[in-house]
């Protein structure tokens, strides 16, 4: 009896070592999918990212083509007008010509823009940051997001985040252009340019940008170049009373009261009114 009873007891004990050692397992390979599925995310996302900045590269070729062929097209229109006062079917269909090649241009530019402004749909620029020689750039960020925009992220929210180097040319930097629709201020710390895992994260941070008011700092979208530029135009037109941006998408708001969406190379009058 005693014999059976101890091996009753030993098979009961297998059974449960057994049940630990596939829980076990089962832990195990599942951190192991999880780590798979991670990796094979990251691969698949910089893939994406690789292409994107592959088709921007060649369609930028593309449209410093087509403007090549203006700039020639216009020089041989400068020169039979030069030979002729009176207007020839010649200089006509030359025209035509700079007309079709300038609409293909805009409208090439304009795919390249916003496939440019998607890629950069999880960033923000945070202009005026103190942020020193030996920092950890993502940690100070981070610190920056909790501390004085009271939004409850971690280190793992913020992919990556860097300074942008300060130009010495004459010309303005896209920093620059940014502060000056954003803040009358100048900014006296670095701009850094923060990309966030997540989208959601990034939006919670922008909306909590007025917490900054008078502090030195501003928050704003990583907007392309041509989306600046069109900010840039509509700050010097006298019908603008300011401008925003939201989403990678520009707006204004007039000075006879109503607000419109604007797009590259839009008059203010071609723009739709929103408001």
């Amino acid at each position: 009896m005693e014999t059976r009873k101890g091996k009753k007891m030993d098979s009961t004990s297998e059974v449960g070592v057994a049940s630990v050692v596939g829980v076990a397992s089962e832990n195990v390979l599942r951190t192991d999918l999880e780590s798979i599925v991670a990796k094979a995310v990251e691969a698949a996302v910089k893939v994406v990212r690789e292409e994107f900045n592959r088709i921007v590269h060649d369609l930028n070729e593309h449209i410093s083509q087509l403007e090549e062929r203006i700039i020639c097209v216009e020089g041989t229109v400068n020169q039979e007008a030069s030979e002729t006062f009176a207007e020839s079917p010649q200089i006509t269909e030359l025209n035509n010509k700079i007309d079709a090649i300038t609409r293909e241009n805009r409208k090439l530019s304009v795919w390249a823009n916003e496939v440019d402004q998607y890629g950069r749909r999880n960033h923000i620029r945070i202009l005026g940051l103190k942020v020193k020689k030996d920092d950890d750039c993502r940690q100070v960020v981070s610190d920056f997001v909790r501390d004085s925009l009271k939004v409850p992220i971690t280190n793992d929210d913020i992919e990556a985040a860097h300074i942008i180097p300060v130009r010495n040319s004459g010309q303005p930097s896209s920093s620059s252009a940014m502060s000056q629709h954003s803040s009358s201020k100048k900014p006296t710390g670095s701009t850094v340019i923060v990309r966030f895992q997540r989208r959601e994260a990034r939006d919670k941070v922008i909306r909590q940008r007025r917490l900054l008011k008078d502090s030195g700092i501003t928050v704003v979208e990583d907007l392309s170049h041509l989306n600046l530029e069109v900010i840039n135009r509509l700050k010097r037109s006298p019908q603008v009373k300011q401008t925003w941006s939201w989403n990678g998408h520009i707006f204004a708001s007039l000075k006879n009261g109503q607000i419109i969406k604007v797009k590259p190379f839009q008059s203010i009058d071609e723009c739709e009114v929103i408001g």
